[in-house]
């Protein structure tokens, strides 16, 4: 994966996966630990389904309470072989896929359920981190800005918006936008946010995210981040916006 992707991909990813160990070397953070956490939908409590797929649902979640991730999905794949038409289990099967790192397959889940209703915004939502970590970020942005659409207020997606337009390169005022507005929410924005500061030559104001970070209570990137702080302080501003910021 190129140093840029990495840098990004350690941003993101958070509660959404099993912890994994962080990128060596990478510029801010896309351990996988690092992307918003992929939503469930709507309760089977609120389906009109068979009872051996509410059966299977129910086992489902159950496995994942217990940490079987694989078991759960399998569960809702049974499910899924009963009532085909279930927004609820196509999308948090999607999600179990995202978990099993199987993106292609989380994809298509997250498809699925968009196809039965489009109006709801979970599943839009849950396709940008799909396609994001597969580094297909025109479709990601797509997927998001439709899950904005459906909900102009939802923080997950548009810290995702944001953080897609980061790694495109593209719109940075509106990427910047996006990130401060969700920056409560996803501490990890202030670090995207620093990159697009200095990458638009504004580096005193990406030091300070950068210092607002490390003063958060467990902030995860302590390390890395106070090597990109020095380096910074260190190296002249001019140098700084002629070559990508690394931590």
């Amino acid at each position: 994966m190129r140093t840029s992707t990495c840098f990004l991909l350690l941003i993101l990813t958070s509660s959404v996966y099993a912890q994994t160990e962080q990128t060596p070397n990478s510029l801010v953070p896309i351990d996988r630990s690092r992307l918003p956490r992929i939503g469930e939908t709507v309760s089977i409590q609120d389906l009109h389904i068979p009872p051996q797929a509410v059966k299977e649902l129910q086992r489902s979640q159950s496995a994942l309470k217990s940490g079987d991730v694989r078991s759960s999905a399998h569960h809702l794949e049974k499910a899924l072989l009963i009532y085909p038409n279930c927004l609820e289990a196509h999308n948090n099967l999607g999600a179990r896929y995202i978990d099993l790192q199987q993106y292609e397959k989380a994809e298509a889940e997250f498809q699925k359920a968009i196809e039965i209703d489009p109006r709801v915004m979970q599943p839009f939502n849950n396709l940008s981190v799909a396609l994001f970590l597969q580094q297909h970020y025109t479709d990601a942005e797509a997927a998001a800005r439709r899950a904005l659409g459906i909900n102009p207020q939802h923080p997950t997606a548009r810290y995702m918006l944001g953080a897609i337009l980061a790694t495109e390169k593209r719109n940075p005022e509106e990427a910047m936008e996006l990130l401060r507005q969700t920056r409560n929410e996803f501490p990890d924005a202030r670090l995207l946010l620093a990159q697009l500061m200095i990458r638009q030559g504004a580096v005193e104001e990406g030091k300070n995210e950068l210092r607002e970070y490390l003063a958060l209570p467990g902030a995860e990137k302590r390390q890395n981040v106070e090597r990109w702080l020095a380096r910074l302080t260190q190296t002249p501003a001019s140098k700084l916006t002629a070559q990508p910021a690394r931590p």
